[in-house]
């Protein structure tokens, strides 16, 4: 015993000085960041440079950029992050399915569309294309068509037809962009990105959370990932070409130097590689990448050099303090390869630590590639991606697996990145940030700090709770509580997590159940000491397999279950979720057994006796819970068929994440505060009878918001947008003394106050989200029917439990559906997804311990099945009782002062904890009854 509590001491030390050293450091570089922020008053690039400053973070040697790895990473709904719009270039995709065209009127009806776009970028690019197109037909009296522009292989369309066609396909092209870069996001280890197509347009708009190296985001995001490899041109097989030209480079008055000067052909002729034909310093190398596809230059090519194109290494070379880029010249025909042969990527180590990144092609991309490598035995060949040389490895010998290698001294990050993006795949087209901003918590600071005080109330009701009920033996479950709450922070920082408002929804079921072991494990001394076993004997007997111990791991082992899932197969919300529930579990567990254990020992070895409180209504309870089943049934019945008859004729209310809305960016004459900014809203956009209340956030200054509203989505015309603004601009008059409605609603480039930018964004729960949610949830429930089975040896108890979660789970979908139209608050969101794995993960463990009592009655005394049954929920209901009595009470307190915000979640909670302790007591084990009943009361097979 003694080493096993030196051993309990040790690691509960450990673990508390390692999440403390985390937590202090993660309060004290906020602190940093806040006293930056006051002092550049609000300006971010001040702050910015002002944190850079800083060459050690206290006493410890980390800057900020390397201290921000230890911090707690809060999500985008916390704290913000940065919010980039991207435009994916419908002109290459054009260029594309064209393949390439050099038509005149196709290149003209390009020109044209490119300086509409520039004159108004919401337009239509390709409609203007085409308007173009035919217009200039019509006047220039050709025979053109625009079968002559693209690549069809079918001749039976007529000129709509085609046009549909490639409408398609550029709609497919911008779902493809969509999907890749929400992979790269995930693989960049970003949790909870919001990623929206903004409707009927080719821009996307994504939000990132947490994200503090914005070159490196930005780099991700727009390579296209196009990789090709090439012959190469060596350095002797292109001088005489640089020798001719340079003439013509010379001749031009506006330059002071001569071409091969600016190639510094002398610095390439002293280095062992002959591949780079010049080394050009970072400032000159647009001028020199102009001249070199310039018409004049171009015609002098001879014809053994007819397919030459010149590209830039992905690496410099540094001289003096000067960064110079290496030239190369490379052979672009029909024989090169291109990344669409790619099927996977990953990096290794050479002997000198030296990083490759490692691709393997595909069955036709192997053929190809060892023709390509048999044909350029003991020459180099050049691995491109995105127009940029990596690297020119030299030929030895045949290479017959489709392995390839891209090497040129990348870092590890770099690396990294690139696997990222040769993974997901080739982006279609080329796309381009168009608007980065800084964005503030979508929760709204005051929320924010409204749902903290609330939290800390609740746990304070629970602290006295336990004391109150249980004692001096509730002082330690609460100590235990804090304890366990400082390890899920500091793990959760220790392995660079992000934590969400779902993950907050997760640490609360897990604090809950941290509190239901406490139970568990007290109610089962207590009835070991009304039985007359001494308190040392009732703690040991307890903490075992035959005292508390296997319901409380039957309970954490389903939810794990549960977690494990939904961290594998789910994502957005669901992931977050899952991961503050899985850490939670196990730190809830070792805290609950092991440091529970530990201070109730330690105190009886101290103080020779504990003293629990024993209720004088703390006699044996003997209730017929079975005999009311058939009342319990036509209860749920008559509560499902009403749910799914709501389901049917009112739906439910969806909020912005599902249906997406419409947003805009406002400045306003003074700082405002996001919540009020809502609330007026609310007042003016009322649909239905029942207010809207739009999502309202900082964008950048504390002058400028963010505002997303889903009023009247469904309605597309125009009239419904003036409708939206004049009502925007009367809610929000007091802030705008100085504007009208005209100049209020007028969007213009210089302009200062108002609205500065509409559009109009799809969900951020796309329909493939919705999909692998409901996969990931049934998987859950599968594997939950699953362990039961095995556990307790009947399919039945597994039956009864899955049937147990779905009544709770319609139930509280068919509340939010019923009262919707009546309360706005009723809203299914992201919250509302975290509330119900909450409801799932509470209910499961609830039916789980429940379950557990019918076992062992079952397993100690040859009852008929009712009477089985009947004792074990008796026996569990003081436990189940004094569990949702504390949770339900912390849920009401974070409900009434949380702020309006989480109140949905919170109403959730409340509803799915109460039908939950109530399926849990008259549904699930009524199931299990009833499958068994025809059974004889003596029948073995029952018994375990």
């Amino acid at each position: 015993m003694r080493i096993r509590n030196v051993f309990t001491i040790f690691i509960v030390s450990s673990l508390t000085v390692i999440c403390l050293y985390y937590i202090f450091f993660s309060l004290y570089v906020y602190k940093l960041e806040k006293d930056a922020y006051v002092y550049s008053k609000g300006n971010l690039e001040i702050a910015k440079k002002h944190l850079e400053s800083k060459k050690r973070i206290g006493f410890i040697k980390y800057n900020h950029s390397s201290a921000k790895n230890k911090v707690l990473n809060l999500g985008l709904d916390l704290k913000g992050g940065i919010s980039l719009i991207l435009e994916i270039s419908e002109k290459d995709l054009l260029k594309k399915f064209s393949n390439n065209s050099k038509n005149p009127a196709f290149l003209k009806a390009l020109n044209h569309a490119d300086k509409e776009k520039e004159k108004n970028p919401n337009i239509d690019y390709f409609s203007s294309f085409l308007n173009f197109f035919y217009r200039d037909k019509k006047k220039s009296q050709t025979n053109f068509s625009i079968y002559d522009l693209f690549d069809v292989d079918e001749m039976n369309y007529t000129d709509r037809e085609l046009e549909k066609v490639i409408r398609k396909k550029i709609e497919l092209s911008i779902l493809d962009t969509h999907n890749i870069l929400i992979s790269r996001m995930t693989k960049f280890g970003v949790i909870q990105p919001h990623i929206q197509r903004i409707k009927n347009s080719n821009r996307i708009l994504i939000e990132l959370p947490g994200i503090e190296n914005i070159d490196r985001l930005k780099n991700i995001l727009q390579k296209k990932a196009e990789l090709h490899f090439f012959e190469i041109y060596n350095f002797r097989e292109i001088i005489p070409y640089f020798e001719i030209i340079n003439k013509i480079y010379s001749e031009n008055e506006k330059f002071n130097r001569s071409f091969i000067e600016i190639l510094n052909i002398s610095k390439i002729k002293k280095m062992d590689n002959n591949l780079v034909v010049g080394l050009v310093h970072k400032k000159d190398m647009n001028k020199i990448t102009k001249f070199l596809n310039s018409m004049d230059v171009v015609e002098y090519l001879p014809y053994a050099l007819r397919n030459v194109k010149f590209l830039w290494g992905s690496k410099t070379y540094q001289y003096n303090q000067e960064k110079y880029a290496p030239l190369f010249a490379v052979k672009e025909d029909n024989n090169s390869l291109n990344g669409d042969i790619i099927i996977s990527a990953y990096k290794s180590f050479g002997s000198f630590n030296e990083i490759f990144i490692n691709i393997k092609m595909n069955q036709e991309g192997a053929k190809n590639w060892k023709i390509f490598t048999e044909k350029n035995i003991g020459r180099y060949i050049a691995i491109i991606l995105d127009d940029l040389v990596y690297t020119a490895p030299f030929v030895k010998s045949v290479i017959p697996n489709g392995i390839s290698q891209i090497s040129g001294n990348l870092s590890l990050q770099e690396a990294e990145d690139l696997v990222n993006i040769l993974s997901t795949g080739r982006l279609p087209t080329s796309v381009k940030i168009i608007q980065s901003e800084i964005v503030g918590p979508s929760l709204g600071k005051e929320t924010i700090q409204k749902g903290i005080f609330s939290f800390c109330i609740a746990i304070i009701f629970i602290f006295i709770w336990m004391f109150y009920y249980y004692k001096i033996p509730g002082i330690y479950a609460n100590i235990a509580l804090i304890f366990n709450f400082l390890f899920i922070l500091g793990v959760l920082i220790s392995i660079n997590s992000v934590l969400t408002f779902p993950g907050i929804a997760g640490i609360i079921l897990t604090l809950a159940m941290s509190m239901d072991s406490y139970v568990i494990i007290y109610e089962k001394i207590k009835e070991d000491m009304r039985n007359g076993i001494s308190i040392r004997s009732a703690i040991h007997n307890s903490y075992t397999f035959q005292g508390a111990l296997s319901s409380i791991i039957d309970g954490q082992v389903t939810t794990l279950l549960c977690g494990i899932i939904l961290f594998l197969f789910g994502i957005g919300p669901i992931k977050g979720f899952s991961t503050t529930l899985i850490i939670g579990i196990f730190t809830s567990f070792f805290s609950s057994i092991c440091l529970g254990k530990l201070f109730l020992e330690w105190h009886l070895n101290k103080y020779k006796k504990i003293s629990f409180r024993i209720w004088s209504h703390n006699k044996k309870i003997s209730w017929d819970f079975l005999s009311k089943r058939k009342f319990a049934y036509a209860i749920s019945l008559i509560c499902i068929l009403g749910s799914l008859t709501s389901f049917y004729y009112k739906g439910l209310n969806l909020g912005i994440d599902f249906v997406g809305g419409r947003t805009y960016i406002i400045r306003f004459d003074r700082k405002v505060i996001p919540d009020h900014i809502s609330f007026l809203l609310s007042k003016y956009f009322i649909e239905n009878g029942k207010p809207s209340s739009p999502k309202v956030f900082p964008f950048g200054e504390e002058n400028k918001m963010k505002i997303i509203t889903k009023y009247k989505i469904w309605n597309e015309n125009n009239q419904v947008d003036q409708e939206i603004l004049e009502k925007m601009f009367l809610a929000l008059k007091p802030y705008f003394h100085t504007i009208n409605l005209q100049d209020f609603k007028t969007i213009d480039k210089d302009k200062s106050l108002g609205i500065l930018s509409s559009e109009k964004v799809e969900p951020v729960i796309a329909t493939y989200i919705t999909k692998n949610a409901f996969i990931s949830i049934l998987l859950s429930l599968f594997g939950i029917f699953f362990y039961i089975f095995i556990r307790f040896k009947k399919w039945k108890f597994g039956l009864g439990a899955l049937v147990s979660l779905l009544h709770d789970t319609i139930i509280v979908l068919g509340l939010f559906s019923v009262f919707h139209e009546r309360f706005s608050v009723l809203e299914i969101d992201q919250a509302f997804i975290a509330a119900l794995l909450t409801i799932i993960g509470y209910s499961i463990n609830d039916t789980v311990i429940v379950y557990d009592k019918i076992r062992k009655f079952s397993s100690t005394e040859s009852f008929s099945i009712k009477e089985i049954i009947n004792k074990g929920v008796n026996s569990s209901l003081t436990r189940t009782m004094n569990t949702s009595f504390i949770t339900i009470c912390a849920i009401c307190i974070i409900f009434f002062f949380g702020g309006i915000t989480i109140r949905s979640f919170m109403l959730a909670l409340l509803f799915g904890v109460s039908i939950g302790t109530y399926s849990s007591i008259f549904i699930a084990s009524s199931i299990v009854y009833d499958l068994s009943k025809k059974k004889e009361k003596n029948d073995k097979s029952f018994i375990y």
